[in-house]
């Protein structure tokens, strides 16, 4: 019996096979055609650490010597020096000088004798000097003096809180920076690690000891490396943008030895002041808190210089006058006179308005007294706070710097285990992980301390230590009535 199949069947038997042979060749021919990953049309990153020659002093004094604002402050300085010298010049005498020329036609109708009109016209030329000096006028000349005087000292207050707040702006940038670079060469540290891992497991894969995977692990960590310093690189621009802003620098932008210098790598956390001691300096040196205390002192003598109104003025006067008549009938007349002597003004009642701004400032008074108490009671707080984060910092820092210790430690071993065949690459990756981990957060605990020394600083006032305002002198009031 012949077994064998119909020629059309053999056939369909064999297109299945032509069609998957098919197939597989139209998906070569797609996989061929896919393009290679990108990651092996990637450039080697060049990983440099932005590393200048700023220290974090020199960047408050440069901040301070351009900023628009401090420059602002600086002009209410002079504005209130010439207030001063405003209030000066009423202890001098007022020297006024006027001259007339006048074209008149004159006419005249006497009472003894009123059948008589008498007609002309003349010039007439005036002219003189007169003299009027202020001698008493209850001291309140004094007082506005004394007032003014305790505006400029409150403009120069004012003046010492704007570069404060800004020498703290200036530092938090500064260390910010420093922290983006921490970032970045800690970055580099991990790429150069397992880049070397990576050449090291290339030759045993080659060698057939490990498997692909196991080596592409380490490309695939320095990838991750590079990804982590070009992050840390795009926060570094831009703090250093705000950086740039801080110390007034044109188009915002830094050059190359204007970036900060580089982080120390350890520090020794000192002990930190008594809180009761900075209290004490806070509420006697914080800028805002003395700008309110002079304020304070100026409103009293405003206040004086109104009561000082209820008292009479005494001027003393003099002049010397001219006069010259021309035309005056058939006659020209010229006359000539001077004149010494005290004057005596005294305003007896104006209506309730002198009392009126007394009680408007002793409202005022009231005010500023408890904005006072409210910015002693914020000045505390604020203080309190910046201590028991400068606090915080120092203990993390201390115990983060130790953790670095082990976990370095414990890396070096699991590596010399690794190369040995001891240790797997998973535990290795591990440790590697942990010590980048722990490297960073020693670099931004280390960064946050000091930073957060410096605001503990810029709440007592202590900031301004270092860069104090230079001294503005002013005149004594001398003797006044």
């Amino acid at each position: 019996m012949d077994r064998s199949l119909p020629p059309t069947q053999g056939r369909a038997l064999h297109r299945p096979t032509t069609l998957s042979f098919l197939l597989c060749g139209i998906l070569f021919c797609l996989l061929v055609a896919v393009p290679a990953p990108a990651a092996d049309n990637l450039q080697p990153l060049e990983m440099t650490i932005p590393y200048g020659q700023l220290t974090r002093p020199r960047a408050q004094q440069l901040a301070l010597d351009a900023s628009p604002g401090v420059a602002q402050m600086l002009a209410r300085i002079d504005a209130a020096r010439a207030v001063v010298e405003q209030a000066r010049s009423t202890m001098l005498p007022v020297v006024s000088a006027y001259a007339s020329q006048r074209w008149q036609d004159v006419s005249m109708q006497p009472d003894w004798a009123p059948l008589m009109r008498y007609e002309d016209s003349l010039k007439s030329f005036s002219s003189g000097i007169q003299v009027n000096w202020l001698l008493f006028d209850g001291f309140s000349r004094r007082a506005s003096i004394l007032a003014s005087e305790a505006g400029v000292k409150a403009a120069m207050e004012l003046t010492n809180e704007a570069r404060r707040l800004l020498a703290e702006a200036v530092a938090s940038a500064y260390y910010q920076a420093q922290l983006a670079a921490e970032g970045m060469l800690i970055a580099r540290q991990n790429r150069l690690f397992n880049a070397q891992l990576e050449s090291d497991a290339e030759i045993r894969w080659q060698a057939g000891v490990i498997a692909e995977a196991e080596k592409l692990n380490f490309s695939v960590k320095a990838l991750q490396a590079e990804n982590d310093y070009l992050e840390a690189q795009q926060n570094f621009s831009i703090v250093c943008t705000v950086l740039a802003e801080l110390l007034a620098r044109p188009e915002a932008e830094l050059s190359a030895d204007l970036y900060p210098v580089a982080s120390p790598p350890e520090q020794d956390p000192t002990a930190l002041p008594a809180t009761a001691d900075e209290a004490n300096y806070a509420l006697q040196h914080r800028p805002d808190l003395q700008a309110m205390e002079t304020k304070h002192i100026a409103l009293l003598l405003q206040k004086q210089a109104l009561k000082g109104g209820y008292f009479p003025k005494i001027f003393l006067s003099g002049a010397y006058e001219y006069d010259r008549l021309d035309d005056l009938a058939i006659t020209d007349q010229q006359e000539r006179s001077s004149y010494l002597g005290f004057n005596l003004t005294w305003d007896l009642y104006k209506g309730g308005e002198r009392s009126a701004k007394i009680r408007e400032i002793d409202a005022q008074l009231q005010q500023l007294d408890k904005e006072m108490e409210q910015k002693r009671l914020a000045i505390q707080s604020t203080l309190k706070q910046a201590r028991i984060r400068a606090e915080a910092a120092r203990a993390i820092y201390l115990r983060q710097s130790h953790t670095l210790k082990l976990v370095q430690r414990i890396r070096d071993q699991i590596e010399k285990a690794y190369r040995a065949g001891a240790a797997t690459l998973t535990r290795l990756n591990e440790a590697q992980t942990d010590l980048v981990k722990v490297s960073g957060a020693v670099a931004a605990s280390r960064i946050s301390y000091l930073q957060q020394l410096e605001s503990l600083r810029a709440a007592s006032g202590r900031i301004l230590e270092d860069i104090p305002l230079p001294p503005i002198s002013m005149k004594e009031p001398g003797f006044a009535f």
